[in-house]
């Protein structure tokens, strides 16, 4: 009798992971594909009831929607920040004479850290006008210590990106 408690469990075992690993559908018409990965709402997947094109872009940014400048600020000095570093980002339009003018809007990160610090500039989309040119110029100033670009980096317009932008700071500037 003592063996047959064993292989009872263990035939009760094997019928359940049999259940488990079932490759039918769980529901009519659904199939089971081994491959298949989670989507988001603007991924196009191709099955029996889609098709295999994508939809149309949308017309206009959903309102509230901004515009995001991202990347890290660093330096090469082997100097660490105090706790009491501020960090600050600036994202301008040039005036005509290709200086940085009006501020669109800018991040300011009190205890930023150590380099590289990360940062994500949001802008109204409606201060970005496509025939104007834009920078980012950063500054750390930490205590005594200062650090900023000595050359401004173009971005969002004419072909500048917008995303994973590097900017170097240099010491005293």
């Amino acid at each position: 009798m003592t063996r047959r408690i064993p292989t009872l469990a263990g035939w009760l075992t094997a019928l359940a992971l049999t259940a488990c690993a079932s490759t039918s559908p769980s529901t009519p018409g659904e199939s089971m594909d081994s491959t298949a990965q989670p989507t988001t709402g603007t991924e196009v997947t191709a099955g029996p009831s889609t098709p295999a094109t994508p939809p149309p872009p949308p017309s206009d940014p959903a309102p509230g929607a901004l515009t995001q400048v991202t990347g890290s600020v660093m330096y090469r000095e082997r100097i660490a920040l105090t706790p009491d570093a501020v960090l600050s980002v600036e994202v301008a339009e040039l005036t005509p004479e290709g200086k940085p003018g009006t501020i669109i809007s800018q991040q300011v990160v009190k205890g930023p850290g150590q380099v590289p610090i990360p940062f994500s500039v949001a802008i109204n989309p409606q201060r970005i006008r496509a025939e104007a040119a834009y920078v980012v110029n950063a500054r750390i100033t930490d205590g005594a210590r200062t650090f900023s670009t000595t050359t401004p980096i173009p971005v969002l317009t004419q072909g500048s990106r917008s995303s994973d932008v590097q900017v170097l700071l240099r010491s005293g500037n």
